[in-house]
């Protein structure tokens, strides 16, 4: 093979480098030939003589200093021993008929008449033996020299020192670093046909070991735990959670697997498995090792310093670079493809029980959001991509866990989770232990586990500990540079360096350096942040066998009894058995109110912690203890506390642990941050597109390369130049920066964010979803006023309670949840604020023990209460039952929301305008709840405590309103009005009242003054729509829709509202989807029922939720994007959280990210924009022409302008205000692809037409360049020539001048100027390549070797060179300086070729022209995007 391709490469060498359309030097500006030019500079060659006294005058040796004798290299020395004597080319004098003498060398040039590259030496030597005297001055060439030609038997007086070529060196690959080469591969190869022969032998029946599981909990262990022996007679049942997977289908491939489910399989080590794994190993390194030796080689480094000493000569060399070079490639690309099955498939597969290392494999989510109709080019790809993916399994996550054992038990730990192998179901689960679906059942684990019990539990769930594994920066740099991009990277840059390009590879190799550096540092410290808040442990004092010991919290498991203290952090989620605790919950669910949790009641009450009714007993893992207090909260009677002595050791509140690890919400959410669903936004869609179309660019322009360059070896390297250039190695980094930047300017504005590709999601956003209360509102109520009842008459609204009924002020007193820690109020806002309203306060000292509070009046009344019932989203209400101490009377008070006590109070008690007055109050945005009373009369307490809530709740009378005012937020309706400014629709979700909810929609902006707003409601089975203004039945909602569609009006006449149970039955009804986006007000909405109206929104459009945490806390993770106005900074309540209360958070946060995609298209443009430029324009171009730009223009564009650029592009400043649109997201959309391809159409008619210029010149017409006698291999020897100069000059110009051009804002940006540092970079740059263009010959542009040349020659031309000190220039003429006219007029073109750029982006592009095109398109094919007004 490798003779095969030497034998390719050797014929395709016989093609010449030439301009394929023109030949140089051929014709000047006239149409007349051009004359044979002479050519100065060139240096003379030795001459050999008999005797110095035969050397020319000019080239006499000097008399040597006393001392020193003359030797036979014409040089004096104190000895001419060991002095060589060139005359003799390597050979013993003994060799020839007379020995000959070397004459000092020439040190002036001399200049050859008419030279021609095909005569070049005969020439030159003629030239010299003129210069010298030994020929007449008017003797012409081809006359005889009279100096002989170097021969061993010549005898002539003078002869020319040409040394006669050595035969050069050959590889005949048989040599013996060839030889083993070709047995390293075969033995290689014979190996590993060998191993997948015995592998396959010993897996022929591996179909029937592979099993699928559940993600998802499999058992459910009550009370006590399950034993495989259990598990076997059924005593384990499946919990309702799991999902039904077969357990042994031998047929279930990963592809097939359902969702929720994984694929195991077993494998077990094998020494032979494990030595052609370090095999494989080895070879990978071999083969960089490989390419490293052959680059080394070509610098002498290898072998007694000779260049090419191993490899035999340069030809021989190329060739067997390019041939590993290609092999390298496919075996690392095949080793990236294969790194996570790599290990396994050198071990033999097994059967579950035998296995050393599991390997689970199950599908990776992915959720696709896209922005109307995707281009058919885009469709195509995606559909061959989503093809190939099912094809060759590449949506399979496949990872590796090592199986390890406690005992008898075998478990492996995946995603932080641990699976038990279970032998009856012959596969790893997980399990859950459920303790009691009561309080009273959960009541009976009061007195925890014994140590075996918790040893066993321990085993089946795992330590209650979540590691994160964040791996050194070392590590991560492997990690990180262990990918196709760098991958694509590394292969360039062995380019790079074995054809001399060295200084420019170093200086990229850099800045991939550094690239990868920030960007493991930045990964590593985010990780470092998610270890931080998941692996958290401290002591605590937990119940084991009976007594109370100090523990690990990482040894908790469900069923241990802990012991709560003020300030502790609680590790697990639970329920509290005894005392009261209060904590601070905002770093999970962002609301930084303390949340106050009560004990369990000794009832036969259903618990569940997802259930909001039960929250008010549960602990979260995450949270912090604020205070705890021994006062029981349950049936005094039946309490815990009647139940279990209390002795001075026994902890005053205590809670079962229910879930640990990953079963809390805190340890899911962890799991969710590490193991994340992929979110794929059309800019990812479109990114494969551009990748292929980019790849597809870099293979026609390598052809045009590998022709333009003459079809040889040599043209193979500039053709993989060029593939480098047209596929940018910054490319995949600049996608991302926009939201780095984005992000940190969130965090100096309190908005912080825990996932970044999100960001980009934001600025796409169209429908903004918010929460009410603590949202749009202040979180807080104001106590308004009360309006009493009697009679089934409504009195007046009365704000001083003091003029209230007694029977009143001990219901506002008492029928609430808030209690006094510390001298401050803990409950519900509402709560505090109605008990603050009374002026009363709570007695921390009970008078008997079947008092919960004794409250106390201002007047010293005093209310013991006997009963509370907590506040339950089903019921809408809460209770309690006080005894008034002064009348020993019992007395019940229900207060919920006005619609549920109507139905719960007794008929005769409520008034027949109750509807019409509670509507009245709010419409005016006042929240309203209701009282009902009871009086028991004197009973025993005993007996109270023991009736069912129901009983105590059943015949009360309505006697009062309760009403409080939520004022809006200062900056809401700005905030609002600024969003429909921003083509952002606003919707309210809210768990308040429809009215009121419309009355603040009303008041923040949200829905216009003068709009309807149509309720709907569910009345007898039926939906129902009202005018809220009219309470008339609207009979055709359509019909009011359909009015309102077709008017020409971004604001809305007609707004719809709705509350839950109407949102449901549109649901069941199919409905919902037509009515969606004309609702405006969800109101009376449940967590559930919040969750599914924002994953309706997000099948319409890209949706964002804006909450304060507690029950918008679902919401608010499942929105593409969402927000909770929370001051936690470390919470994990959604991908954002503001410290700002205010939902100005929210513009900010749109407008940062609309300006970070706008940056991230702007990067990438450029990037592209870079590849057109230097693949096509400069390459490709400069290769017709057989010429390279200089080494200092590719330093200065790819070293520093490239990467100075995209940085300041990314620090253009966020406008201040919302665009009326959004940002594209396509990367090959019409707007992204005229913007690209009419900047590169432009910059190809400025080259193109600054090359016509040059070549309309007549200094420069018969001066061009001829590389028929240069080696083209010798890159850095063909840029000294005025081609070379005009295309850098161009070229250059264009490069910076593409960062101006994407810098401007267009609405998501401020103006260009505002962004300093690339006005700065910008004007920087364009000043130095000006200068270089412009000036006379200097130092500076000498290094650029642009308007420069050889010192003598450049005074030659009138031009100052005392400071020039360059190596010599490869053309005839000696120098490129361009006449100081033409510059100026280049200049010119540059920048006229600048100026039609900007005008082109800001006019066409981004300007009228572009709107106007895009008016005339959407008038003519309509929009993709769905429309809804806003």
């Amino acid at each position: 093979m490798v003779r095969y391709l030497v034998l390719v490469t050797g014929l395709a060498s016989v093609a010449y480098a030439f301009p394929a359309f023109n030949v140089p030097n051929s014709v000047n500006v006239d149409g007349d030939t051009c004359p044979v030019m002479d050519r100065s500079g060139l240096m003379c060659p030795v001459l050999c003589v008999r005797d110095f006294n035969n050397c020319p005058d000019l080239i006499q040796p000097s008399e040597c200093p006393a001392g020193e004798q003359l030797c036979d290299d014409g040089a004096c020395y104190d000895s001419c021993d060991n002095v060589e004597n060139p005359c003799l080319c390597g050979m013993f004098a003994s060799d020839f008929d007379v020995l000959y003498k070397a004459c000092p060398s020439y040190s002036t040039s001399v200049t050859v008449k008419q030279y021609n590259p095909s005569t070049k030496q005969e020439q030159i030597e003629f030239a010299c033996a003129q210069t010298w005297g030994l020929v007449s001055r008017n003797a012409t060439f081809g006359s005889d020299t009279s100096v002989a030609l170097w021969a061993t038997n010549e005898t002539a007086t003078t002869m020319w020192n040409e040394c006669p070529l050595a035969a050069e060196p050959k590889l005949s690959f048989t040599e013996t670093v060839c030889l083993a080469f070709y047995g390293i591969i075969g033995a290689e190869v014979l190996l590993y046909l060998l191993w997948h022969a015995y592998k396959s032998i010993r897996e022929r029946h591996v179909a029937q070991m592979r099993r699928v599981c559940s993600q998802l909990p499999k058992t459910q262990v009550s009370p006590s735990v399950a034993s495989d022996k259990q598990y076997e007679k059924g005593v384990v049942q499946s919990g309702p959670s799991s999902i039904d997977v077969p357990m042994s289908d031998a047929t279930v491939s990963a592809s097939q697997l359902p969702a929720g489910s994984m694929l195991l399989r077993g494998y077990k080590n094998d020494i032979a498995g494990l030595f052609m794994y370090g095999l494989t190993l080895l070879s990978t390194a071999g083969w960089i090792a490989l390419l490293m030796i052959i680059v080394l080689d070509y610098y002498g480094k290898v072998k007694g310093g000779v260049a090419y000493g191993l490899l035999a000569n340069s030809n021989d060399s190329m060739s067997v670079f390019i041939f590993v070079w290609h092999l390298a490639a496919i075996w690392l690309i095949a080793m990236l493809a294969c790194k996570r099955r790599l290990r396994n498939y050198f071990r033999i597969e097994c059967s579950l029980p035998q296995a050393r290392v599991v390997q689970v494999e199950e599908r990776q989510e992915e959720v696709i959001m896209t922005e109307g109709r995707q281009n058919r080019l885009t469709q195509l790809v995606t559909k061959a991509y989503n093809a190939v993916v099912l094809k060759f399994g590449l949506n399979i996550v496949a990872e590796s866990c090592a199986t390890q054992h406690i005992g008898a038990n075998q478990f492996i730990e995946y995603r932080c989770t641990r699976y038990v192998f279970i032998e009856k179901a012959g596969s790893f689960e997980c399990h859950a232990f459920v303790l009691g679906e009561t309080h009273r059942s959960l009541l009976d684990c009061h007195n925890g586990l014994t140590s075996a019990e918790a040893d066993a539990r321990l085993t089946r769930v795992g330590e209650n500990f979540i590691r994160v594994y964040v791996p050194s920066f070392p590590v991560g740099l492997l990690q990180e540079l262990f990918s196709y991009t760098y991958l694509y990277q590394m292969m360039c840059l062995f380019v790079w360096f074995y054809f001399n390009y060295f200084k420019l590879a170093l200086v990229q190799l850099c800045v991939i350096l550094i690239s990868a550096f920030i960007k493991v540092f930045i990964r590593l410290r985010s990780e470092r942040r998610v270890k931080m808040l998941a692996e958290r442990r401290n002591q605590c004092r937990v119940r084991r066998n009976g007594v109370w010991v100090d523990l690990d919290t990482a040894d908790l498991v469900p069923g241990d009894v802990v012991a709560v203290e003020a300030n502790m952090e609680v590790m697990c989620d639970g329920c509290v058995l005894r005392g009261e605790v209060v904590v601070d919950e905002s770093s999970l669910t962002g609301e930084a109110m303390p949340v106050r949790k009560l004990p369990l009641k000794n009832e036969a009450i259903a618990y569940d912690p997802q259930n909001s009714a039960s929250k008010a007993y549960s602990v979260y893992a995450g949270t912090r203890v604020l205070q705890c207090t021994g006062s029981s909260y349950g049936s005094a009677p039946t309490s815990l506390d009647t139940m279990v002595p209390v002795d001075s050791a026994e902890p005053q509140t205590q809670i079962l642990v229910l879930r640990t690890r990953t079963a809390t919400d805190k340890g899911k959410l962890i799991q969710r941050i590490l193991f994340p669903i992929r979110y794929s936004f059309v800019l990812d869609e479109q990114l494969r597109v551009s990748i292929l179309a980019l790849l597809a660019y870099g293979g026609v322009v390598f052809g045009l390369s590998i022709w333009l360059m003459g079809a040889d070896r040599t043209s193979w390297y500039y053709g993989l130049f060029v593939v480098s250039q047209a596929f940018p190695p910054l490319l995949p980094a600049a996608l991302v920066i926009g939201q780095s930047v984005a992000a940190d300017r969130l965090r100096r504005q309190q908005i912080f964010c825990i996932d970044l590709p999100r960001i980009n999601l934001c600025g796409k956003v169209r429908l903004m979803l918010f929460d009410k209360t603590g949202t749009l509102t202040h979180s807080g109520m104001q106590f308004y006023s009360v309006q009493e009842i009697a009679n089934t008459t409504f009195g007046d609204a009365e704000q001083n309670i003091e003029k209230l009924s007694d029977q009143i002020q001990i219901g506002l007193a008492s029928c609430h949840a808030a209690t006094e820690i510390d001298q401050q109020l803990i409950g519900n806002p509402v709560d505090v604020e109605q008990f603050q309203a009374t002026g009363w306060r709570i007695e921390n000292n009970r008078e008997d023990a079947h008092s919960l509070d004794t409250l106390i009046a201002p007047d010293h009344r005093t209310v013991h209460v006997v009963r509370r019932f907590e506040f339950e989203h089903a019921r809408q209400s809460m209770s309690v039952a006080v005894q008034d101490a002064a009348t020993r009377h019992v007395h019940v008070f229900v207060k919920g929301s006005f619609e549920r006590i109507k139905k719960i109070a007794r008929v005769d008690s409520v008034p027949a305008d109750y509807d019409a007055v509670t509507a009245a109050w709010a419409k005016q945005g006042c929240y309203v709840l209701a009282l009902a009373h009871r009086d028991l009369g004197e009973m025993d307490l005993g007996s109270v405590s023991r009736m069912p809530r129901a009983q105590l709740e059943a015949g009360c009378s309505l006697v009062s309103l309760l009403l409080f005012r939520n004022t809006l937020k200062e900056d809401t309706p700005q905030a609002i009005a600024e969003l429909r400014g921003g083509d952002t629709r606003s919707v309210m979700v809210t768990g308040d009242t429809a009215l009121t909810a419309a009355y603040i929609a009303r008041e923040c902006g949200m829905v216009d003054a003068t709009a309807r707003v149509v309720l709907g409601t569910i009345e007898d089975d039926a939906l129902i729509w009202r005018d809220t203004a009219t309470d008339k039945v609207v009979d055709d909602i359509n019909a009011e829709i359909c009015a309102v569609t077709a008017q020409d009006s971004q604001v809305s006449q007609v707004e719809l509202a709705v509350t839950e149970a109407a949102f449901n039955w549109l649901i069941k009804s199919g409905q919902i989807r037509h009515l969606l986006l004309h609702i405006r007000i969800f109101a009376r909405m449940t967590p559930q029922g919040k969750i599914t109206c924002v994953n309706l929104h997000m099948e319409r459009a890209v949706t964002a939720m804006c909450g304060d945490g507690g029950n918008d806390t679902g919401a608010l993770r499942a929105a593409h994007v969402g927000i909770a106005l929370s001051e936690a900074e470390a919470s994990i309540v959604s991908p954002f959280s503001s410290a700002n209360p205010s939902i100005m958070s929210c513009v900010t946060l749109l407008r940062e990210g609309r300006a970070g995609l706008a940056t991230t298209l702007a990067a990438y443009k450029f990037l592209v924009n870079y590849a057109v430029v230097m693949a096509l324009l400069l390459e490709v171009t400069q290769f017709y022409f057989s010429v390279v730009v200089p080494e200092a223009v590719w330093i200065m564009v790819d070293g520093f302008t490239t990467s100075i650029m995209i940085l300041s592009i990314t620090q253009a400043q966020t406008a201040k205000k919302l665009a009326p649109s959004r940002p594209t997201g396509q990367l090959i959309g019409a707007h992204t692809l005229a913007s690209i391809w009419g900047q590169a159409a432009i910059n190809i008619a400025f080259l193109y037409g600054s090359i016509g210029l040059l070549f309309a010149q007549s200094w420069f017409r018969c001066n061009e360049f001829d590389s028929s006698d240069i080696d083209t291999s010798l890159w850095w020897l063909l840029g000294d020539n005025y081609e070379a100069e005009v295309i850098s000059i161009v070229c250059l110009f264009q490069f910076i001048n593409a960062a101006g051009v994407y810098n401007f804002g267009y609405r998501y940006r401020r103006v260009w100027a505002t962004n300093y540092l690339l006005v700065l970079m910008y004007s920087a740059f364009l000043a130095v390549v000006s200068a270089i263009a412009l000036a006379d010959p200097n130092r500076f542009g000498c290094v650029f070797r642009i308007n420069c040349g050889n010192t003598q020659t450049v005074r030659d031309l009138g031009y100052s060179a005392s400071t020039v000190h360059i190596s010599e220039y490869n053309n005839p003429l000696g120098h490129n300086v361009m006449p100081r006219q033409f510059r100026w007029t280049l200049w010119a073109m540059c920048v006229v070729n600048a100026v039609v750029c900007l005008a082109y982006e800001k006019l066409v592009v981004l300007g009228p022209v572009g709107r106007r095109v895009k008016a005339w398109w959407v008038a003519k094919h309509g929009d993709s995007k769905i429309q809804f007004k806003l």
